[in-house]
């Protein structure tokens, strides 16, 4: 992990900042129905593996596809989550075999069924272990503005590491809940950064939603912290916040593709 450490190692060098994140990761798991017997038969034992380890989970949810689940982690540092998620999957996929059920973390395994990723969530602490991206309606702090701005200006370079396979690209036709705007907003699930809804002005975090869930967790993490230090070396400022589910000119696919 030389490339995460050295990037971590310049955030605090040059800034005083410490990263901190989360993931969700959805997959599909084929089980011979959804009742609660059959998820319970395959999750409770998946879930016990995962506190044996010492996984950070947060919880496991069933998602909106057939057969589709979500697991999501508690907030650590990147090295850990990489970690984890490496571990995530393994841990699933060899239950699965152990049970003779399929699993899939492809990005868009089936046509009719919503597309899998994986969203990191990330904010930085500062010396004493205090959030710095704050927001008001009328002011948003330096650090998460050109935080922002650091990941729209380095996203199309990335697009290789968030997509690794040629087939992913289908998972941007889904109607919802990928990224349809070229931008940022909040609490708006179409924006490629999204800023979840958060009573606590001063306690924001961005939700990186590009990546697909077959996307390779380290390289993942490594281009979104690269992506935020460049844009506070270089005060990059990002968009106006997007609302809705377009936005004129911030089209997601023309704006990677320049079509």
């Amino acid at each position: 992990m030389m490339a995460l450490q050295s990037i971590i190692q310049s955030l605090d060098n040059e800034f005083a900042l410490t990263p901190v994140m989360a993931a969700e990761i959805e997959c599909y798991v084929m089980l011979s129905d959804e009742s609660s017997g059959s998820m319970d038969a395959f999750w409770v034992p998946v879930d016990e593996a995962f506190r044996h380890a010492g996984l950070p989970i947060l919880r496991i949810e069933k998602e909106r596809g057939l057969h589709q689940y979500e697991i999501i982690t508690q907030v650590m540092p990147p090295e850990r989550l990489a970690q984890t998620l490496i571990a995530i999957r393994s841990t699933i996929e060899t239950y699965a075999a152990r049970m003779n059920v399929a699993v899939s973390f492809a990005a868009k395994p089936f046509a009719d069924q919503p597309s899998s990723g994986l969203h990191i969530h990330t904010h930085l602490a500062d010396g004493e272990g205090l959030n710095v991206f704050h927001k008001t309606e009328e002011w948003t702090s330096d650090y998460l503005r050109h935080s922002l701005g650091g990941l729209l200006s380095t996203m199309h370079e990335s697009m290789p590491i968030f997509f690794p396979d040629a087939a992913d690209y289908t998972r941007l036709d889904d109607v919802d809940h990928v990224p349809k705007i070229f931008g940022w907003g909040v609490n708006n699930r179409y924006c490629a950064l999204r800023i979840p809804m958060d009573p606590d002005l001063y306690n924001k975090r961005i939700e990186h939603r590009v990546a697909c869930a077959n996307a390779e967790p380290e390289a993942v993490i490594c281009a979104i912290l690269s992506g935020m230090l460049h844009g506070l070396r270089e005060g990059i400022e990002p968009p106006e916040q997007a609302h809705g589910k377009f936005l004129a000119g911030a089209d997601f696919k023309r704006a990677l593709f320049h079509a």
